[in-house]
Order: structure tokens, then sequence, then C-alpha cells
């Protein structure tokens, strides 16, 4: 794939393309940053418009609209930002002065109307003027569409069917949000503006393998580093296509691991490993995720992770495939461990709390009277792992030495940095460390992990 030919999303961007050709409005589903404001970006650049459309491109004019820039959630900041986008790209089009002038008129009378009233007119004034003397067929992209239709006043939306009903395949509209609109209200005037999209919807999952490759290596390159085939892979196992877990992810190998020696890849990419789940951006990647999944979907989730799952997938799990969070294929799996882990997690919150210690040893997870502890290194880890598999019974210090550093290295450890791990793990698991409840010492003996 080269670097000027690639582009995300490849079939579902032909697809909008396809139905744009053809007069349609659609809507773009998709979970934070599997690439939905990526997908319509690229909609509005030229060049893809010239791959998908030909020669037709210069028979539409797409009107990118960021809803995150509306100043106000209002009918007034709606309409605003819509005729900014306008104003914006107008002038590229080949408008005439005149044209553009009187647009910019109508733009003015939105931000300073001199009766609330004049706000809708003005606005609806814009869109007669485009559709009718433009010359092309005008395509609006509503992306981060879901506070808008969710919280404005049902007027909006009646308007903009009302638009469509009148100019027909002249006015296209794109919308681009977290669930499927009919969810999310009920209401008359929005349930006609959803009729527009019932049989053009698109279900948007991660980037496949290769274009996730191509993203790694770009934003590894907008840095100057070129990272191995290895650590890209590595970004790759963790987050799969999501763009916003392949950028957090990134940032931490870059910070760990990116540019070591060969000799010591192994070894960095584990501490890199590590620090992922305790690092901010893909904490909050995951919860986003998380949170957008309804109920019932994140029941289904569950019941995959902990094998309850059977072929064929129920509907809820067939859902998940549709959104992305399962790859689809005989082996149905989660996108990324990531994110895999952190939904076995929130399994570990729905269960009654646990007293004592305890540690999921396939997620690498640790508990301690039902809350997560903070992450602990290797050393401390294979200690626990010890302790753990040999509960309330006395761990000496040679099979500490043994099993957290190696039979080759056990001449080299002596009390006192057993004693030190020890301690580390003792201040991340005990609510005292000074008195501990769980990890105690065995003077004389050694160490033992006590149940709750």
């Amino acid at each position: 794939m080269s670097e000027t030919a690639f582009l995300p999303h490849l079939a579902d961007l032909e697809r909008l393309m396809t139905r744009l050709s053809e007069g349609e409005c659609c809507s773009v589903i998709a979970l934070s940053n599997m690439g939905k404001s990526m997908l319509l970006r690229r909609a509005c650049d030229p060049a893809a418009q010239r791959r998908f459309l030909g020669t037709r491109s210069a028979d539409l004019a797409f009107f990118y609209v960021d809803c995150n820039t509306m100043l106000t959630l209002s009918e007034q900041g709606f309409y605003e930002a819509a005729l900014r986008s306008v104003l914006a790209e107008i002038k590229r089009l080949g408008a005439a002065d005149a044209f553009v002038e009187h647009l910019h008129d109508l733009y003015h009378k939105v931000v300073e109307p001199s009766s609330p009233f004049l706000v809708p007119l003005s606005f609806n004034e814009a869109m007669v003027a485009l559709s009718e003397k433009l010359g092309r067929r005008v395509v609006f992209l509503f992306d981060e569409f879901d506070d808008p239709f969710a919280r404005l006043d049902g007027r909006v939306f009646l308007n903009l069917r009302a638009l469509r009903d009148k100019y027909g395949k002249a006015l296209c509209f794109v919308t681009a949000t977290g669930q499927e609109l009919c969810n999310q209200r009920k209401d008359v005037e929005a349930s006609e503006f959803c009729e527009l999209f019932t049989e053009y919807v698109i279900y948007l999952a991660g980037l496949n393998p290769d274009e996730a490759r191509h993203v790694v290596r770009n934003i590894a390159r907008a840095e100057g580093i070129e990272l191995e085939r290895d650590e890209i892979e590595f970004v790759i196992e963790q987050a799969g296509g999501h763009v916003g877990l392949l950028q957090a992810v990134t940032a931490v190998l870059f910070r760990v691991a990116a540019g070591v020696p060969a000799s010591l890849r192994e070894r960095s990419l584990t501490m890199a490993c590590q620090q992922l789940d305790s690092d901010g951006p893909v904490r909050a990647e995951c919860a986003k995720l998380w949170e957008q999944l309804t109920a019932e979907e994140q029941s289904a989730l569950l019941r995959f992770l902990t094998g309850g799952q059977t072929l064929p997938l129920d509907p809820e799990m067939l859902t998940l495939v549709q959104k992305g969070i399962l790859t689809g294929g005989e082996s149905p799996a989660v996108f990324g461990e990531l994110f895999a882990g952190y939904a076995r997690r929130q399994h570990l919150v729905r269960q009654p709390v646990r007293s004592g210690v305890y540690v999921d040893v396939e997620s690498g997870d640790v508990w301690v009277d039902g809350k997560p502890v903070p992450i602990l290194t290797d050393h401390e880890y294979r200690l626990l792992l010890l302790l753990y598999g040999r509960i309330n019974k006395i761990v000496t210090r040679d099979d500490v030495a043994e099993s957290v550093w190696g039979a080759d290295y056990m001449e080299n450890i002596d009390d006192a940095r057993c004693d030190k791990l020890l301690s580390r793990l003792r201040a991340k698991i005990e609510s005292d460390p000074a008195n501990p409840k769980y990890l105690q010492t065995v003077r004389g003996r050694g160490y033992k992990l006590v149940s709750g």
C-alpha cells in the first residue's frame, strides 16, 4: 500500500461515496475513535472524491461540519456552525464573489439577528441559495452529531427534513454518531428526520491490520521515529484497529521501548505492556468504548469473555461484531488485548466484593478487598504470584530469589534485596503497610500471604 494511495476504511468510504453519488442521505455509526471523523474528512478530500466519483466529483459540493465546534448547543449554534463550514469552502468551489457575499450576509444575520425569528429564516435562505444557485449537489457531513441530535429542539430536524423534501437529491445529509439515530430520541420531529437514513446506514468498525500498521508508522514518523516490525505488531496486538488506542499505545511505546537495542527489545516491550493499563489516555479510550455500549451489549461481551459464547453468536454478540468490538470470522475475538482486559475488569467489578487478595492470572490484574491495586512491576508481580500460589504457607527467601530473579542469580540476591522487594509490594497491597493484614513477614523463616 503506497503512502499516497492510503485511504483508511477504504470499503466504507467507497460505500459512502456511492450513496452520495446517488443523492441519498447516509448515517455513519461508530463507537468512540473508531475512525468516523477520519472517514468524513476523507470524503471531503478532493483527491478521494476524484478517486471514487471520477468526473462526477465536480457535480457535488461537500461541507464538513464538526458539531464539537458549535459555540452554543442551540438552534442558533447549529446553524452558525453549518454556515461557517460553507463559508470556509465556498470560494474553493469557484462560486462568484456576489454569491459568496450574499452567504456572508446571511451568516451574519444568523450570528447577530435583529429578531430570533431571523435565525432559522436566514439559515433557510442560505440553504435555498446553495441548493438552487450553486449548480452542484449539496452535501452536509455532520460529525460528532450525538449531542446536537439528543438535545436540540425537534424543530431543527423537522426543518432539515423539510429542506430535503423540497430539494430532494440536490441536498444530502450525512450524520456521524455513536449509536443509531432512532435509538436516541422518539419525538415526532426527530423521527421524521431519522426516516431519511433508515435504508442507508454504515456501521464502522476499526481499521484493518494493514491500515492500522500504516497509521502507527505515520504516528512514529511524525515524531521522527522509525519503529521496528515487532514494535508495530506490539501496538496492533494491544490496540487492534481502534484509532484512539493506536495513538495512546504508540505514545507509551515511545516513552519506554522505541529505539532500544534488539537484545533488550523483548524486555522493553514487556515494560511498555505493564504501563498500559495505568496509562491515562489508554484508560480513557477504553472507558469511552465501554460506556457507549448498551447494558445488553456489555452483558453479551462479558458472556463472550467468560466462555459463555456458542456459534452461531446470539443477536447481542452479532451487534458487537457489527460495531467492531468483536472481530468477525469463525473464531471471533475482542479487537485488542487492552479492551479485552478492561472488559474483564468490569466483570470483576460486577462480582460480589471478595475479601483478601485476588489475582486474575489470565489478565494479570490484582485486587484487594474488591479494589484494583496500582500496576505492579515485573518482579513485584512474580513475587505476588509465588505467594498467591502458596497462600497461607510460608515462602522462604531462597524460594523468592529463585522464582523472582532465577536460579542463575540466586548467589547475588541477599535477604535485604528480598525484604526491599516485599516492602514495595506491601506498599501497593496493604492499606496500612506498617501494620500489614495480608502480606506478612515470618521472622527468620520467610514470608506469607494470608487469605481474607
